[in-house]
C-alpha cells in the first residue's frame, strides 16, 4: 500500500470516471503488489496483471515494440472496461473478481455445475480452486483494512513513509532499582477508541461505504 501511494488517487480517478466503484482501485495491491513491471507466469504484465489476450480485447497495444500493460493509465482504463464487462456479466462484484483473476471460462463451468450459486457457494462447496477461493476474500479483506485506516488515521502517505523509514531512536540506559519508582494507577485514557465500525456510516450493512462493492456475507465454516 506504501508502493501504491503515489497510483492510487489517479487510479481511483479513473476507475471512478468508468462508472465502477472506487474501491477497485486496490486490486493492484494483490494483483502485482502495485509493481507496474510485475510479470506473471501466463505472460500477465503491469499493475493489473493483465494477459496479452486480455489486453488486446480491452484495447491495449501489446507488441514486439509497444506494451501498453506497463503504462498505469492505460492498463488502468483497460482493466475498469473488463471489470465493467465481468459485473454486468454476473451481476456480482465477487464472481465478477473471481473471474478477473481466474477466467471467465472457469467461473462458467462453476456455475454450470451450480446454477445461480454466489461465490461464497461455489467456494463452500469445491468448484473453485483454492487459490481463486483466497483471491477474493483477501481484497474484500484489503478494502475493509484500507477504509478502517483512512477513517482512522488519514495522515499523508509520505508521512507514514518518513516515520516508517526513521531511526528507531538510542535505548535508553536501565535505571538502576533504587531509581525506579513504584507504579502511579493510571486511569481511563481520554483518548478516543478507533472502532472499526467507523469506517463505514450507519445503515453501510454488507456495502462497503467508500467503495461501493456490495457482497453477500459469506457462510460461517
Amino acid at each position: 500500500m506504501a508502493r501504491g501511494a503515489r497510483y492510487l488517487p489517479q487510479l481511483r480517478q479513473l476507475v471512478v470516471d468508468a462508472g465502477l466503484p472506487p474501491g477497485l482501485a486496490l486490486l493492484p495491491a494483490v494483483e502485482s503488489g502495485f509493481w507496474p513491471e510485475a510479470r506473471g507466469k501466463f505472460g500477465e504484465l503491469g499493475l493489473w496483471q493483465l494477459r496479452p489476450a486480455t489486453a488486446r480485447r480491452f484495447g491495449l497495444v501489446v507488441d514486439e515494440v509497444r506494451d501498453d500493460r506497463a503504462d498505469p493509465t492505460k492498463a488502468t482504463r483497460a482493466a475498469a472496461r473488463y471489470l465493467g464487462y465481468l459485473h454486468r456479466r454476473y451481476r456480482d462484484w465477487p464472481l465478477a473478481l473471481a473471474a478477473y483473476n481466474a477466467g471467465e471460462g472457469r467461473i462458467d463451468r462453476a456455475l454450470a455445475r451450480q446454477p445461480h450459486a454466489t461465490f461464497w457457494g461455489l467456494s463452500a462447496n469445491g468448484h473453485l480452486p483454492r487459490k481463486n477461493r483466497d483471491y477474493v476474500p483477501r481484497f474484500l479483506a484489503l478494502v475493509r483494512l484500507d477504509e478502517h485506516v483512512r477513517a482512522c488515521a488519514p495522515q499523508p502517505a509520505t508521512a507514514q513513509l518518513q516515520v516508517a523509514a526513521a531511526r528507531p531512536p538510542a535505548p535508553r540506559p536501565v535505571p538502576a532499582a533504587r531509581d525506579i519508582r513504584s507504579p502511579r494507577s493510571i486511569g481511563p485514557q481520554a483518548t478516543p477508541h478507533c472502532d472499526a465500525a467507523f469506517a463505514r456510516g450507519p445503515g453501510a450493512r454488507g456495502r462497503s461505504a467508500d467503495t461501493g462493492l456490495a457482497f453477500a456475507t459469506p457462510p460461517a465454516l
